[in-house]
C-alpha cells in the first residue's frame, strides 16, 4: 500500500492518509518510517474541506477525527461521513486511538467517484 500525505492534512488542522493503485506485496519498513505523527481534525469544517480536496479517484484513506467531534448522538460526524458518501466513498470501520478516532473510507462500489443528485 502506498500512502502519502497531503499538505495541509495532515498538519496543524487535521491529518488523513490515502491509497493509490493496487495493494503491492507487504515489505518491512524501518520503525522511522512507519511511524507517523497525526494530528486530527478539531473542527467539523476542517475535516469536510479535506475529504473535499481529495481527488475523487482514490480508492480508500483514513480520516483522523478528535475526540471532541464524537457527540452522543454522532450528527458531527454525520456531517463529515455525509460529504463521504456524496463523493462516492463509504466508511468501513474505524479504530479509536490516543485522543481520536481513525475512520476508514473506501470507494463505494461501481461508483465513478462523481456526485449523485440529492
Amino acid at each position: 500500500m502506498t500512502t502519502m500525505s497531503l499538505n495541509g492534512l495532515n498538519g496543524m488542522d487535521g491529518g488523513t492518509s490515502v491509497t493509490f493503485g493496487p495493494e503491492p506485496a507487504a515489505r518491512a519498513l524501518p520503525r522511522s518510517r512507519s511511524v507517523t505523527h497525526v494530528r486530527p481534525f478539531t473542527t467539523v469544517e476542517a475535516a469536510i474541506v479535506a475529504v473535499e480536496a481529495l481527488d475523487r479517484d482514490l480508492r480508500k484513506f483514513e480520516l483522523a477525527v478528535a475526540d471532541s467531534l464524537q457527540d452522543y448522538l454522532g450528527v458531527q460526524m454525520a456531517q463529515i461521513t455525509d460529504c463521504a458518501l456524496a463523493r462516492g466513498w463509504e466508511p468501513l470501520s474505524f479504530t479509536q486511538k490516543d485522543g481520536f478516532r481513525l475512520y476508514r473510507y473506501e470507494a463505494m462500489r461501481g461508483s465513478s467517484g462523481r456526485r449523485r443528485p440529492r
